[in-house]
Order: C-alpha cells, then sequence, then structure tokens
C-alpha cells in the first residue's frame, strides 16, 4: 500500500495520467490547472515542498521523478519512499546532442501535439489538458540540463525504479545507471513504453500492493 501518495507528472502531460489512483495528484507549472509558478526546478521543489502536509511516498514520473529525487534530497523529512517511473538521472545525458536538438526542433515544430503522439502510443489515444507550451518548453530545457548523478546516491530513501522494456524517451539502461547509483534500490521492468499504461494489473501487482 502506499502511504499518503503524492503523483508528480511527466512533462507536457499533466496530473490526469494517473486518475486510476488515489493522493495528492499535482499539476506541474504550465500544465493542466497548475498555479503553481516556476523559476527554475530548485524553486519548484521548495515550492511543492511547501504543499506537502507530511510524509509522503511520492510517484514520480520521467520528469516528475527527477523532482521526487530533488525533494527526497531537500526534504527528507517530507518523504517516506520514492516510486521513479521511466527516470534518468540525466535526461541530456541519456542521448547524443544531436539527438537532443532534433527533439527540441520537433517539439517547436510539432508543440504538445508531437510529444503527446509521441509517448502516447501507451494510452491508446490523444491525451488532452491544457499546456502553455512556449514556457514549458523553457522548463523541458531545464529538465535536460538536470544532472543528478552526483546527488542521486545520497538519497537515504526506499526507491522502487519502473521502466517500460519497450520505452522510447527515456532507455531502459537508464533505470540500470541509477540502480547503480542508489544503494538498496529496486528494479522494476515491465511490459509497455514509457508510462506502462495498459499494464495497470502488473504495474500494481508488482509495485502498489507489494510496496
Amino acid at each position: 500500500m502506499l502511504v499518503n501518495p503524492v503523483f508528480l507528472h511527466g512533462w507536457a502531460f499533466s496530473s490526469k495520467v494517473f486518475d486510476g489512483f488515489r493522493g495528492i495528484k499535482i499539476d506541474l507549472p504550465y500544465h493542466g490547472s497548475s498555479k503553481l509558478g516556476y523559476g527554475g526546478m530548485e524553486e519548484l521543489v521548495d515550492d511543492i515542498a511547501l504543499t506537502l502536509p507530511s510524509k509522503h511516498d511520492l510517484v514520480g514520473w520521467s520528469m516528475g521523478a527527477s523532482l521526487a529525487m530533488l525533494l527526497a534530497l531537500k526534504y527528507p523529512s517530507k518523504v517516506n519512499r520514492l516510486f521513479l517511473i521511466g527516470a534518468t538521472v540525466h535526461f541530456g545525458g541519456a542521448w547524443s546532442r544531436a539527438n537532443i536538438r532534433a527533439f527540441m526542433s520537433m517539439v517547436k515544430r510539432e508543440g504538445y501535439g508531437g510529444i503527446r503522439k509521441f509517448r502516447g502510443t501507451a494510452y491508446g489515444g490523444a491525451f488532452e489538458d491544457s499546456l502553455e507550451l512556449e514556457p514549458a518548453i523553457g522548463m523541458l530545457s531545464d529538465y535536460i540540463e538536470l544532472n543528478l548523478e552526483l546527488e542521486a546516491p545520497f538519497i537515504r530513501k526506499e526507491v522502487f525504479l519502473i521502466h517500460g522494456l519497450e520505452d522510447e524517451v527515456v532507455p531502459p539502461q537508464e533505470s540500470l545507471k541509477l540502480f547503480n547509483l542508489l544503494k538498496g534500490a529496486k528494479l522494476l521492468f515491465l511490459s509497455g513504453g514509457h508510462f506502462p499504461i495498459g499494464y495497470e494489473e502488473e504495474f500494481i501487482a508488482k509495485v502498489f500492493k507489494g510496496g
């Protein structure tokens, strides 16, 4: 069972991706119905910490996974366990610079529709929620540069790493890198892509019921 769960979604989506779960669901700045401001990743983590009333299990997907790790590092008293889905210690280091440039060009050219389509095959259709694209692209740039390789080994929490074997956004080997950095972490590979929607029974049985 999850304890006081808090859910942090990935870029270009919103807390709606966690509609099937109960808990506190936070819309990140420029996403969904968020009221959070944005002055950088560190400031965002400070703002999120202020909204957390007690000690929580954090469930973070993609960018949300990186924010969950930052929360565990900066505000350990607010964090019980980490459940990191499609996570990487450094998104910008998971791909060549040429691929990163192509990725950003696609986002700027096709907007959120492009990235939602790129990730959205696991959703069985298009994802719909509001996104302020221009400022959100600045947030994406910060995420690409965020590198937690030196900090991650200092996370002193129980960590579950969950990764889709067909993930085309964050390669599965990125979870192996995190596994080697996080002492005592548990690594679970599931069927599916960047977010293993469509494999909820396997997901819940392996992670949430067993956690």
